[in-house]
């Protein structure tokens, strides 16, 4: 086997099972604290010594000892917090960074503790939306899953005795249930590989990047990937260019912030546009990722130099419009769900009945 290959399947193996990363609200709260702090004319160090002495989350504890031990051998706020990676996202890093070279970290942390915990909220928002639709969608996997491996078997004996000519639709039904109990196994055993594979691709960067371009421009989401991409970015850059972070800098945050590769790479070709001479509307049209309605706030922005106030207002409309589409997705995709259940319910017991029926009919005949 190639060795890189080897190497790269060992990687995936070897990865944390268990999160390090300091969950989004307590990232918010510790970042609030410490901005009031740093407000406030206290130094670095001292914040995070007043904060770690609260003792109020196990893993903010062990990131600001890293950070204090860094401080200590006289690395600079950066620095020091890169030596917490583990705990620290690459947005929260990478806005630190910029405040430590503007010398803006407390008003920074502050516009960004809001950020997170806004973002916070709109996952809570999104989490409560989906949880019926998904707790639908786990019960009827469950039933047809009970069905076919309790149920079903029972009546493939008692068909098998009668000798009848069985209907089309219960000859469908006996089929899927002998194939998925006689071979679970070899489906399990399918379906880990194919998440092996997946994860050993992405391992790839190019790989990867073309996953995730697949993913956000897979049809159903597509809007809604948009959406929020959209959402996000606005409101990166709301908060950079108040800390008086040109755009160049600001793309390079902006795309630190994003786990998508595909959508990384797209803001990084937005930045080399805007290097290279070309307007920022006409890098973000190039792009093809973006609606029509930013690209053209970006466009007024732009001409009547008051960019950072068309972002503000395209953020507030993208954070309301993108909770509205999870909202109304997750409203759609409940009676869908139980539509689908029952249908299936049904053809399983219309399967079931037929025969049955047929052979008391027969009986009666006799």
């Amino acid at each position: 086997m190639n060795r890189d290959y080897y190497n790269r399947i060992v990687s995936i193996l070897k990865k944390d099972i268990g999160p390090k990363k300091i969950d989004s609200r307590t990232m918010s709260l510790f970042l609030k604290q410490l901005s009031l702090l740093l407000n406030s004319g206290i130094s670095l160090y001292d914040s995070l010594n007043i904060i770690n002495q609260q003792g109020t989350d196990k893993k903010v504890i062990k990131a600001i000892s890293l950070v204090i031990a860094g401080l200590k051998k006289g690395l600079d706020p950066y620095e020091s917090f890169c030596l917490a990676n583990e705990y620290f996202s690459p947005l929260v890093l990478a806005f630190i960074k910029t405040g430590t070279k503007t010398g803006y970290l407390g008003k920074i942390l502050r516009d960004l503790s809001d950020f997170i915990f806004e973002e916070s909220k709109n996952k809570s928002t999104v989490k409560q939306a989906m949880t019926y639709p998904i707790l639908v969608l786990v019960v009827s996997i469950l039933v047809i899953i009970a069905l076919i491996k309790f149920v079903m078997p029972s009546f493939i004996e008692i068909f098998d005795e009668s000798e009848m000519i069985l209907p089309l639709p219960t000859r469908i039904l006996l089929f899927v249930s002998s194939f998925f109990s006689e071979n679970y196994i070899l489906i399990l055993l399918f379906i880990f590989l194919l998440a092996l594979i997946y994860l050993f691709l992405r391992t790839d960067y190019k790989k990867r990047v073309e996953i995730d371009r697949y993913i956000f421009r897979l049809w159903p989401l597509r809007d809604l990937n948009r959406l929020r991409v959209e959402y996000q970015l606005t409101s990166i850059y709301y908060i950079l260019r108040r800390g008086d972070i040109d755009t160049i800098n600001s793309f390079d945050i902006l795309a630190e912030s994003f786990k998508n590769t595909y959508v990384k790479e797209t803001l990084k070709g937005i930045k080399y546009m805007v290097n290279k001479g070309e307007s920022l509307s006409s890098a973000f049209r190039k792009a093809e990722i973006f609606s029509p309605l930013l690209i053209s706030m970006v466009d007024i922005g732009t001409e009547t130099s008051s960019l950072d106030e068309s972002m503000k207002k395209a953020n507030e409309y993208f954070a309301n419009e993108y909770i509205f589409k999870i909202k109304k997705l997750a409203g759609l995709a409940e009676p869908v769900l139980i539509i689908i259940m029952g249908l299936l319910v049904a053809f399983v017991v219309f399967s079931v009945s037929i025969p049955m029926f047929d052979s008391i009919n027969g009986l009666r005949g006799g």
